[in-house]
């Protein structure tokens, strides 16, 4: 195999298998050299409209709307300068997105999205494949000068080297990446390749982190905002995943048989879970007057053609973060620790494991079976010999 170029490697650092590029200016950078000694939000209507036409040629879509963004936390009164600079540059913004998006594509990309989504893969799946070929193209085209659709199996496996050494990316990202891979050049390319030395690999196991009974509820009591706190709730009574909950319509929460109807779960299976009697009253308030087809928890934003959007994933991951900080709890959590803290604590009070996996829509038991290596012992009935 051989060795990677010192330039090569230079450029390869921007490389990542699901992110973005990371070479874009920042403006709030610029303008922070450009006047060192002022503090962005200081400077004048005139001065700002002025750096933003300096520097149109740098300015795409993300980092405008990142400095924009600076703005409104740090400096409301600058709203109008954004506004009308966003609708006097529209049309060229929009020009370079489209360059950049062509920049990216790789070749039968389309063809690509369109047989996963024929295929019944979720979109969370199709983007995941689809930003995994993204990358292996952008590298193919930095370190061999080929595309994807050209290289070889040894050149790939420089790649896949790539990912484990340089990148250090998790198996489940591997994995994704040999997928897609394999998936693109035999349904796609039809000259298949197979990537055996990506087959097999050993996932290391990490127990998750279980929050306690006292502490579910100090998070919960340190959320003020309703919707948020119902967000929270629902992810540690229901047992969801955050794509589950973010993604709930009103008609799924039945108040009466106090169960949650779950819609396309992961692999596109519905199901049903509890909900907690606890709740209803809650829930009650919080969805009145709201129409059945309406997303139980919208975001401020609206979709380009007004529609409500559901809050992001980013946002729920923010609640939760807000809430431990403010309720003193020191453990790092995500969202998808609530639901296996729901489990877990099913499993402590004798809930039997295989409802356990029904509600947690596992399709094999064995998904399930880690929480009996994260249930309490003592509350197991077993007992320290000390």
């Amino acid at each position: 195999m051989g060795s990677v170029s010192f330039r090569a490697k230079n450029t390869l650092h921007k490389l990542s298998i699901c992110n973005k590029m990371t070479d874009m200016v920042s403006l709030i950078e610029l303008l922070r050299s450009k006047y060192p000694k002022l503090f962005p939000v200081y400077l004048r209507n005139t001065e700002l409209t002025k750096f933003l036409n300096e520097n149109r040629e740098e300015i795409e879509w993300e980092n405008f709307r990142e400095l924009r963004d600076f703005y409104a936390k740090h400096a409301q009164t600058r709203k109008f300068v954004f506004s009308q600079w966003e609708v006097e540059n529209k049309q060229l913004l929009d020009h370079k997105e489209q360059l950049k998006k062509a920049n990216r594509e790789f070749p039968q990309e389309r063809e690509f999205r369109d047989l996963l989504a024929i295929r019944q893969y979720s979109r969370k799946t199709i983007k995941a494949y689809t930003m995994a070929i993204r990358s292996v193209n952008e590298y193919m085209k930095v370190t061999e000068k080929i595309l994807i659709s050209q290289a070889s199996k040894e050149q790939l496996h420089k790649y896949f080297m790539h990912l484990t050494e340089e990148r250090k990316v998790s198996v489940s990202t591997v994995r994704i990446a040999r997928f897609a891979i394999e998936y693109y050049r035999s349904e796609v390319v039809c000259e298949p390749v197979t990537l055996d030395f990506a087959y097999g690999l050993r996932k290391k196991e990490h127990l998750p982190t279980i929050f306690s009974k006292w502490e579910i509820a100090k998070i919960l009591n340190a959320t003020n905002n309703l919707k948020h706190k119902l967000v929270l709730s629902l992810l540690y009574s229901a047992g969801l995943r955050l794509n589950e909950v973010i993604h709930l319509k009103v008609k799924d929460i039945d108040l009466q048989r106090k169960t949650i109807f779950v819609r396309e779960g992961k692999g596109g299976k519905d199901r049903i879970s509890v909900l907690s009697e606890k709740l209803i009253s809650d829930l009650s308030v919080f969805m009145d007057n709201r129409l059945d087809k309406d997303i139980l928890f919208p975001s401020n934003q609206k979709s380009d053609s007004g529609k409500e959007k559901p809050l992001s994933a980013r946002t729920v991951q923010k609640i939760l973060s807000n809430a431990l900080v403010k309720s003193g709890i020191r453990k790092h959590g995500t969202p998808h620790d609530l639901r296996h803290s729901f489990a877990t604590h099913l499993l402590e009070t004798g809930t039997d494991i295989h409802f356990i996996q029904k509600l947690l829509g596992h399709q094999n038991l064995s998904t399930t079976t880690i929480y009996t290596r994260l249930a309490n012992p003592k509350i197991a009935g077993v007992k320290s010999p000390l």
